[in-house]
């Protein structure tokens, strides 16, 4: 009995004394952090990143026999789906390309990204009409012909990677002229924006009862014209073209302005195709994720244009702000899925993708402001991830409660989850970190 209490007694020391430890470590509660800290975080990233992502996918997901990505894991190893998304293929190929790029088992990567290349190229792309279908089997037969923008967007953001990667000009041909048939099939003249769902033959799919992909089928999505954001910023460090250099313009405007809900400080995702806001209670949320997301997105956009960052310093810090009032665990760290407008978060699960995002857009903030607030949401962000998001066998799981326990979906990987969300998340922090440079105080 008295060995017994001996060990709880020591176990508690230990917690204790490692707890005091870790919170030495931190910034103070009005200091910014200094330049130990910022390399120890760096480090801690770009560890995380090797060990929890890099190790977990490279190489399981290789589907070496038909070539492109798993997408299902089962009993401790990557399994056949019967079915390949176009989302997760592109996204994973943008992974592989970029740890190709940073050097990181430069040549392993490259044959990864190769493999997935030649897949998409092989069973997506659509050599008559343009654009990439939605879904196909294993092997690369057709599934699902449609073409959806979302799907489209990460295409183009996976070729500009894979050209980056391989230096192969035929690449960035491919993804110049993707963005030049969706800008001739879908973009809307008359109010700005892209229409998002087509047929293979690229008339527009209209009945609301069909199987959707992202928002409602008819309707122009905060989600969608993020990720267009996205991927034509990266397209336009590429390629000089006035046209896409006119349209990332105009998605700059729609997604600080136009996406915003015109009585709070949080964007909406559902729209008619006029901009007029999806009037239904489902839609009248904040998603965290995706504003923490849109904060360091546009502010890469607005820099890939050569505008001044200072001019969007008080519409990002609005949109953290609102982000961090509303939707933040002070208890726990990390962001909450979803809330009602102007009222705390009601939806307080912990997504793998919403925590990954407010890392680099919290790091962002901190760049754009000093504001020591928003270091300390980033390293809180990350406390909670590895305490609790990382899976101890490999991989994050997708979601945990709020406290940080077994969530109802208990997957690590799926159609849309894959390497990109949480590999870029800790490359672009461990990036930032390096380049700050710490505040005397």
């Amino acid at each position: 009995m008295r060995g017994g209490l001996y060990n709880v007694l020591l176990a508690c020391a230990l917690l204790f004394a490692g707890a005091r430890q870790a919170r030495s470590a931190e910034p103070s509660a009005t200091g910014a952090p200094d330049a130990a800290e910022l390399r120890r975080q760096a480090e801690r990233c770009r560890n995380l990143l090797r060990r929890t992502v890099f190790d977990f996918y490279m190489p399981g997901c290789l589907d070496l026999v038909n070539g492109g990505y798993w997408e299902d894991w089962k009993d401790g190893r990557f399994v056949p789906r019967g079915e390949k998304f176009l989302t997760l293929q592109a996204r994973q190929l943008w992974f592989f390309s970029t740890m190709a790029s940073e050097n990181i088992e430069r040549a392993k990567c490259l044959e990864a990204a190769w493999l997935g290349y030649g897949f998409l190229q092989r069973a997506f792309r659509d050599a008559r009409n343009g654009g990439y279908i939605s879904k196909v089997t294993d092997a690369g037969e057709p599934v699902d012909r449609r073409k959806h923008a979302y799907h489209n967007s990460f295409v183009t953001y996976a070729l500009v990677a894979y050209h980056q990667a391989s230096r192969d000009r035929g690449v960035l041909r491919e993804a110049q002229e993707l963005f030049r048939v969706w800008d001739r099939r879908a973009h809307d003249g008359r109010n700005g924006g892209y229409a998002e769902f087509f047929y293979q033959d690229w008339r527009p799919v209209t009945d609301p009862n069909e199987a959707r992909y992202v928002g409602a089928i008819g309707t122009k999505t905060y989600n969608t014209h993020l990720h267009l954001l996205e991927s034509f910023a990266a397209l336009g460090r590429v390629w000089s073209d006035v046209t896409l250099k006119s349209r990332l313009e105009e998605l700059v405007r729609i997604n600080v302005g136009t996406v915003q809900h015109p009585d709070h400080r949080c964007n909406i995702d559902g729209w008619q195709p006029n901009w007029r806001m999806v009037d239904e209670p489902g839609n009248l949320k904040a998603s965290y994720g995706h504003d923490v997301e849109c904060i360091w997105l546009t502010l890469d956009a607005v820099r890939t244009l050569g505008q001044p960052e200072a001019l969007y310093r008080g519409w990002a810090e609005s949109l953290g702000a609102y982000s961090l009032e509303h939707g933040y665990d002070a208890e726990h760290g990390g962001f909450f899925y979803t809330g009602p407008l102007g009222a705390k978060a009601d939806e307080t699960k912990k997504e793998w993708w919403v925590q990954s995002e407010a890392l680099v857009g919290m790091l962002d903030l901190y760049r754009l402001t000093g504001e020591v607030r928003y270091y300390r949401a980033f390293r809180e962000t990350l406390d909670f991830i590895e305490r609790h998001q990382i899976a101890s066998n490999g991989g994050w799981w997708a979601t945990r409660t709020a406290e940080g326990g077994a969530h109802a979906n208990e997957s690590r990987t799926s159609m849309w989850q894959g390497a990109y969300h949480n590999g870029r998340a800790l490359l672009y922090s461990a990036k930032i970190l390096s380049n700050l440079k710490p505040t005397t105080n």
